[in-house]
């Protein structure tokens, strides 16, 4: 078992304290890595005969992306993060028992995997509002003791107050892209493009009701709004399960951004952002990901 040492959740602890009280139907090697580069290399020692849990968020399943795919390894997931987009899609409860079950019926998932100029992600990834949300959240939680108890206890209902802060904010988000897709193009101001392989974001948003994670397809949401009443209108539209205001969607296998004020991207993918030049080109990896579960999905 690979456990994130940071991850955001209060059932960490409770998970490592019954694990060291000793569940003789699991017997786990624990594994606590201090960096990216460790946890890679920790799935690629790991023998084949042996069971791998990934125990973290949505940041730590990001992370172990490229080991996982490469290997084609199964695996279980063991819900410990913020928002745990990925394991609520797939059934995964923070308790030992969801990983026990997972282990004992072995339901085989293949899962598509999405890539924006070789970051992959597995969940919902794009620009705009939400690239600086997850920037800000990630270096908040990084520098303040204080901000981690409090997302901690809070879980994803910080993540609506740090988005009213940052559209009230700024207008920064605000950009102006051609994008291309084998369906054809558009062009204009966007405040936001959610790239989605499964229909969730932040444990509320519905992005994407229609995505499915193995369908070898991405479904795509653009946000035209303008003003800061416009985007929070439309945020939460989404999370009362209704469609926003100034909104498109399609279903595309490949998407190429470009932004027209010469300026570079910030991407957020699976909870982590990354900064980029030049074009963004949007990719699927079909059944890339192999998972074990035991039973069905949540949508």
């Amino acid at each position: 078992m690979i456990v994130n040492g940071s991850a955001g959740s209060v059932q960490r602890e409770r998970v490592l304290a019954a694990l060291r009280i000793g569940l003789p139907q699991l017997a786990p090697e624990l594994h606590q890595p201090a960096s990216v580069a460790e946890l890679q290399k920790i799935i690629r020692d790991i023998p084949s005969s042996e069971n791998l849990v990934i125990a973290g968020g949505d940041g730590t399943l990001q992370c172990a992306l490229p080991e996982l795919v490469r290997t084609q390894r199964p695996f279980v997931v063991l819900p410990l993060g913020t928002a745990n987009d990925f394991a609520k899609y797939w059934g995964y409860n923070p308790d030992l028992l969801s990983v026990y079950y997972a282990l004992s019926r072995r339901i085989e998932r293949k899962v598509d995997v999405l890539n924006c100029n070789d970051v992959l992600f597995a969940t919902v990834g794009g620009l705009g509002v939400g690239a600086l949300l997850t920037r800000d959240f990630n270096a908040m939680r990084r520098k303040s003791m204080a901000f981690r108890k409090i997302a901690q206890y809070t879980g994803t209902n910080i993540y609506t107050g740090l988005a009213a802060a940052t559209i009230v904010g700024r207008r920064s988000y605000l950009r102006k892209y051609e994008i291309q897709t084998e369906g054809g193009s558009r062009a204009g101001v966007f405040s936001n493009v959610f790239v989605c392989n499964q229909p969730r974001l932040g444990g509320d948003l519905l992005v994407a009701p229609d995505a499915k994670p193995t369908d070898g397809a991405f479904d795509v949401l653009f946000l035209r709004a303008q003003t800061p009443a416009e985007l929070l209108l439309s945020l939460a539209k989404l999370r009362m399960n209704q469609e926003p205001q100034l909104s498109e969607r399609i279903r595309c296998k490949k998407m190429t951004v470009r932004a027209e004020d010469g300026k570079g991207h910030l991407l957020f993918a699976d909870g982590e952002s990354f900064e980029f030049e030049g074009e963004l080109n949007f990719t699927v990896h079909h059944h890339a990901l192999t998972l074990l579960t035991s039973g069905g999905t949540r949508s």
